[in-house]
């Protein structure tokens, strides 16, 4: 192979080379202009180009804004669970509180039942009695005499 031949077979190979980079970012261009909102649909790739990194920009903005934003979310989510997590705590505490009032409740009443019923069964008798004493004090008193019937 004479020199010219190798030369000229090396610049070939270098503008095939070099055809195919550029088709390579033509074809990245026209991507960036398909993907980039608000593309008038031109083809100039300074313009295209310039859209991207416009578009980059906002997107880190909203990217920095939404991170603030659900920071802030956060924290006040976390706030609130521990607020709810303390009122859980307070009507748990309140719970058993009422719980233990109403078992003390509970035992009082059966106390005051046995103390009835004990005295209903007294007091029975004691009323029997006074029954009796009173259909005395009647058959007494029908003679003007108080007798005392047996």
């Amino acid at each position: 192979m004479s020199q010219d031949e190798w030369a000229r077979m090396r610049k070939d190979n270098h503008k095939e080379v070099e055809r195919r980079r550029r088709g390579n970012i033509n074809e990245g261009i026209n991507e960036l202009g398909r993907i980039v909102p608000n593309g008038t649909g031109e083809k100039a790739k300074g313009a295209i180009l310039s859209r991207a990194v416009q578009y980059i920009h906002h997107l880190k903005e909203n990217e920095a804004r939404n991170i603030e934003k659900w920071t802030l979310e956060k924290l006040l989510m976390d706030q609130a669970m521990g607020d709810l997590q303390s009122q859980l705590e307070d009507v748990k505490n309140m719970y058993q509180r009422e719980k233990q009032a109403r078992e003390r409740a509970e035992a009082e009443l059966a106390i005051l039942k046995g103390v009835q019923e004990r005295m209903g069964s007294a007091g029975g008798e004691e009323r029997r009695r006074a029954r009796e004493d009173e259909d005395m004090d009647v058959e007494g008193d029908r003679d003007g005499k108080r007798q005392r019937v047996e």
